[in-house]
């Protein structure tokens, strides 16, 4: 079982997530919020791009060895989101198995399978989306998931792309899943107004390293 949030800054010498300034214009709904933040994502240059995946493979398989994780969930990256496919690589050398997620049906609701990696993924009908194919597996097998993100608040509310399916998915995990938003520091904002409803993330893997979020965390 991971150790709980303490634990964690003290095992991996995790700082808090720090604000970056916010967008100019500043917005004022999550539309706005999402625009700005997804053009600050798509204006990274390949190298730094390249360089924030590599950290992200160095930093999550560090902590999903430090509290025994057996199972990953990942993401298929759309456009500009963060790559998952080196972590992917590290963790299977690792000996950690991954899980992918799938939207049911229509959507917007998710099921995770696991897959050896992302050469196992399949499209998506009329989609770009990369899929696993194998039976969806339990929630609760979930030790740590890496989620895609737009943008996050320093206390943990995520922004995602607008259609929910994560803000669903990961309520339905083990108490002491750890969630993760893969997301550079630029997208770490203040951004507002954030619901309920919206998944709360215990870390942000940003460029500069994994940040503990002021949430609430296992």
């Amino acid at each position: 079982m991971p150790p709980s949030s303490i634990d964690l800054r003290a095992l991996l010498e995790l700082v808090d997530a720090r604000a970056a300034p916010p967008p100019s214009p500043l917005p004022t709904d999550k539309a706005a919020w999402r625009a700005a933040l997804s053009a600050l994502l798509r204006g990274r240059d390949h190298g730094g791009r390249r360089l924030h995946a590599d950290r992200l493979a160095r930093d999550v398989v560090r902590l999903a060895q430090a509290v025994g994780a057996r199972v990953v969930g990942l993401y298929s990256p759309l456009g500009a989101e963060v790559d998952t496919r080196p972590l992917a690589n590290a963790l299977a050398v690792a000996g950690i198995e991954t899980a992918w997620p799938r939207v049911r049906g229509a959507g917007p609701e998710l099921d995770f399978a696991l897959a050896s990696g992302p050469a196992a993924l399949q499209p998506r009908p009329r989609s770009r989306l990369l899929e696993p194919v194998g039976p969806p597996i339990d929630p609760n097998l979930l030790d740590v998931v890496v989620v895609p993100t737009v943008g996050v608040r320093p206390d943990g509310p995520r922004l995602g792309r607008g259609g929910g399916s994560y803000d669903r998915y990961l309520p339905g995990l083990r108490d002491d899943a750890i969630c993760i938003a893969a997301a550079p520091c630029a997208c770490v904002v203040d951004w507002f107004p954030n619901a309920d409803h919206d998944a709360l993330m215990h870390l942000v893997a940003t460029e500069d390293g994994l940040w503990a979020c002021l949430a609430e965390s296992p």
